[in-house]
């Protein structure tokens, strides 16, 4: 790019534009699962910053990544000769209302810190799995957390959010102001604008009772078929997943690993619901602790750098035993690859499928089968690995949780949404972003006008 026009965009922004041959380019460069070389960084300090960089992607024809925590599987949160606008310096976590524990969240923030913040209140939202993942992408896409039968899906607390659109205005979206923008945030991921914060309703949480149990990798089925009877018949507090391990050579053998928290500190309660969780089969080992929320979130592992995820994930309506034949012949044994199943249903289910964008509320489980390709794989390489690894499973599944997709293809995004939802998405895609300036992401592309 042309070095004047960056001098000059860098006079209109208070948060500058990083380019290559720093060293804070090479740190922010890549993302969690993808290698990038944009033109520019822009690390946002103000709304202003936000609305320049969007004003010179649009003025320069650049790709634009929008990146929270830059998390996501699809690696969209960098890329190749555009503009990453990252919102690390909106990382606020400020308690607006005690009362009605209303808390707000910085896009930026990532959910490790927030959780520990909200922690000294007494307070938790349900959040995903990991410390780094920022609140902007997994609360867009969702976000199926330790707490997702208890409380449902992170967007099922949130009461309202700060949007900055493409043409540069600034909204406050919610049930009663733009009511059509606030449903399609959540769950229709990143398309819609530049969303600053979050107003969340958070929920009492002085602890929880989380740990896991391992069992051996052989009684996967038998394994699978008792969790499916305990958690169709557990109390909502109890959230669970099961993951079919593969191992990695002698060292670290394959096992069925059955993870649980239960979101509430009477551990008397507690006890008698994970219990049916440790006669399983033949423990292993097990461990069993009362804990903050917080602790329950883990530091995400990055894939080495030989390597790149490239798996998918799909929803099951019902964990039949046909499902639970396929999971246990085909994941989890040495060669073949490492299938989580989360259970669903709960609190979740309660909210009707046409309320968000996330439309799966009657699915009793979530697979995800986190397949691993070379780094430098070709999208058709990453495709046919991916392919391979969750072909068992496709007949038996619908739909896809956009936080878990590896890929950004148009077909992999219009197939994660029902039809009905998708078209509703695309019109409201193009009644706030009719240029898709926005498209570094799960991709929805605007409706065209009749």
């Amino acid at each position: 790019m042309n070095v004047h026009v960056l001098t000059e965009f860098n006079k209109r922004v208070a948060g500058k534009a990083i380019v290559p041959g720093s060293d804070t380019y090479e740190k922010l460069r890549n993302v969690f699962n993808q290698v990038g070389s944009p033109a520019a960084i822009v690390r946002a300090q103000t709304h202003q910053d936000i609305m320049e960089s969007l004003l010179f992607a649009r003025e320069q024809h650049l790709p634009l990544s929008v990146r929270s925590g830059g998390h996501g599987l699809s690696g969209q949160a960098t890329n190749t000769g555009g503009l990453v606008l990252d919102l690390a310096a909106f990382n606020q976590v400020e308690l607006l209302d005690r009362e009605r524990r209303l808390v707000r969240l910085g896009a930026g923030a990532r959910w490790g810190e927030a959780a520990k913040a909200l922690a000294a209140y007494g307070l938790a939202i349900s959040s995903g799995d990991t410390n780094q993942v920022g609140v902007g992408g997994l609360t867009l896409g969702g976000g199926v957390g330790w707490m997702v039968r208890t409380y449902g899906l992170t967007i099922d607390s949130l009461h309202a959010a700060e949007l900055i659109t493409a043409d540069g205005h600034i909204l406050r979206v919610s049930a009663q102001e733009h009511p059509d923008l606030f449903w399609a945030i959540r769950g229709g991921g990143g398309n819609f604008g530049v969303v600053t914060s979050f107003d969340f309703s958070a929920h009492p949480c002085k602890a929880v009772i989380g740990g896991s149990v391992n069992y051996d990798a052989a009684e996967a089925a038998s394994v699978l078929t008792g969790w499916a009877t305990v958690m169709s018949e557990a109390p909502e507090e109890l959230n669970s997943t099961v993951v079919l391990f593969s191992g990695f050579g002698p060292q670290v053998p394959p096992r069925v690993s059955v993870l649980f928290c239960y979101a509430g500190d009477d551990e008397t309660a507690a006890h008698v619901a994970i219990e049916p969780l440790l006669h399983l089969g033949l423990v292993q080992t097990q461990d069993i602790q009362k804990k903050p929320y917080d602790a329950m979130l883990e530091d995400a592992i990055s894939p080495p750098p030989s390597l790149k995820t490239v798996g998918h994930n799909g929803f099951l309506k019902k964990l039949s035993q046909e499902a639970i034949a396929v999971l246990a012949n085909n994941y989890g044994k040495p060669g073949k690859p490492i299938a989580q199943i989360r259970s669903l249903g709960g609190a979740m289910a309660r909210v009707s499928p046409q309320a968000t964008a996330f439309a799966h509320r009657e699915s009793e489980a979530l697979i995800i089968v986190p397949a691993f390709g070379p780094a430098n794989a070709t999208e058709e390489q990453a495709n046919q690995i991916r392919q391979a690894a969750w072909g068992p499973l496709n007949p038996l599944t619908q739909g896809a949780f956009i936080n878990f997709l590896s890929d950004a293809s148009e077909a992999s995004v219009s197939a994660a949404y029902p039809g009905e939802t998708y078209t509703r998405l695309a019109n409201v895609k193009a009644a706030y972003d009719p240029g898709n300036l926005f498209s570094m992401n799960q991709n929805i592309k605007p409706k065209a006008k009749a």
